[in-house]
């Protein structure tokens, strides 16, 4: 029989955590029907699913002006008639620090979830790189990419480098009295 350590997997031996009953709520679980109608019934919020909130960008600003002055976050929801029982720690404490990295970025900050790109400005692509030009192809043959005509070329080449070269032996050997060195 297992023991009570270990991960939270089935098998691992560790129970589950406890479901949290704290005054802010389980964290990052769904939200139900009638949650998700109290959260859109706020003028203080752009768009809700079941596991995402979005903020307006008037709000994130009132927020963001509170939170520097010192103002908790939960009583910045409270005050602004969004409960921080529905939104959970996780989901407050997170905007905070959004909006903190956004402001530490300075990036602006933007309705509903977008932090600083529209959807058309993700689309564009990041750096304008030329692609550089692909080279042609050329017809292979027994000798590797090289068409007959290079190979001929090439043969000819040799030929005459190697005649260039017995001549020039030819021209140090009288230099020296027809003796090597």
């Amino acid at each position: 029989m297992a023991n009570n350590h270990g991960g939270s997997r089935p098998g691992s031996g560790r129970k589950p955590k406890a479901q949290s009953k704290s005054f802010y709520g389980p964290d990052r679980r769904k939200f139900t029907v009638e949650q998700i109608a109290t959260l859109k019934a706020s003028p203080h919020i752009s768009y809700v699913t079941q596991k995402t909130v979005s903020y307006t960008l008037a709000f994130k600003e009132l927020f963001w002006e509170q939170y520097i002055s010192g103002v908790l976050p939960e009583t910045i929801f409270r005050e602004n008639g969004i409960d921080p029982e529905i939104l959970g720690k996780t989901r407050i404490y997170g905007l905070a620090t959004t909006l903190r990295k956004q402001k530490e970025k300075g990036m602006p900050f933007r309705e509903g979830r977008a932090p600083h790109l529209s959807y058309e400005e993700k689309l564009k692509p990041k750096f304008d790189v030329p692609k550089p030009p692909k080279p042609p192809k050329l017809p292979k043959n027994r000798f590797g990419e090289y068409t007959d005509a290079d190979v001929d070329k090439l043969f000819h080449t040799v030929a005459y480098l190697s005649q260039e070269m017995e001549f020039l032996k030819k021209v140090i050997l009288a230099a020296n009295g027809g003796k090597s060195e």
